[in-house]
């Protein structure tokens, strides 16, 4: 009587179509995943973003509000300038918002500041320097050379910043109409109110209307 041969274990495993098939679905899933991490980063982007510009906008019409309730005081000084006024900027000549404002108590060296928003280059920029009668200074002695201004971007990827000035009597007037050029009659000094419209390289359109006395 012969001994039974013992019986072959079964090879156990995956087949190569069960492993091609893992492979496949992990495949799938992690191109699923990927999707939706970038679109989860780019929603995030978008959002920073957004809210970066809404911060800059709300920064600019702040800064650009103190400045025009700054210079309404300035027109009892009887300057040779008007508080509010618009000049030649850029090599294009566009017109540039210029002011002449009040600076805080305090600063008694220099107590008037000119200030000048301007478009250079899809940027927005606010210059400021100080400002004293032509051949004066602040104390009445005579006046240095004239300061340079000082350039700060407040507004990027700008298309073009609209301005008209309310003139009582007139209603709202385009800056290019008020530019003030030596021996060119302006209206400027009669201006109560400011529109400012920035159009974004988005397509967003921004209007903002400031009224410049009390």
């Amino acid at each position: 009587m012969t001994a039974a041969l013992p019986r072959a274990r079964r090879q156990t495993g995956f087949t190569l179509l069960e492993l091609l098939i893992a492979v496949a679905l992990m495949a799938v899933l992690a191109v699923l995943g990927w999707r939706g991490l970038d679109s989860v980063l780019a929603t995030r982007d978008r959002i920073v973003q957004g809210s970066d510009d809404l911060r800059a906008l709300s920064a600019t019409f702040a800064q650009m509000e103190d400045d025009l309730r700054r210079a309404w005081p300035v027109r009892l000084l009887n300057l040779p300038l008007p508080p509010v006024a618009f000049v030649p900027e850029g090599p294009d000549g566009a017109p540039g918002m210029q002011l002449l404002r009040e600076l805080p108590p305090g600063n008694a060296t220099v107590p008037v500041q000119r200030v000048v928003y301007r478009m250079r280059d899809g940027v927005f920029e606010r210059g400021f320097a100080a400002w004293a009668m032509p051949g004066t200074d602040a104390s009445g002695g005579s006046a240095g050379p004239a300061q340079r201004m000082t350039w700060q971007p407040v507004l990027a990827e700008v298309r073009d910043v609209q301005r008209r000035a309310w003139i009582a009597g007139q209603g709202w007037v385009p800056a290019a109409a008020l530019l003030l050029r030596p021996g060119v009659a302006t209206l400027a000094g009669q201006v109560t109110g400011i529109e400012i419209v920035v159009d974004r390289r988005d397509g967003a359109r921004i209007v903002r209307v400031f009224p410049v006395k009390d």
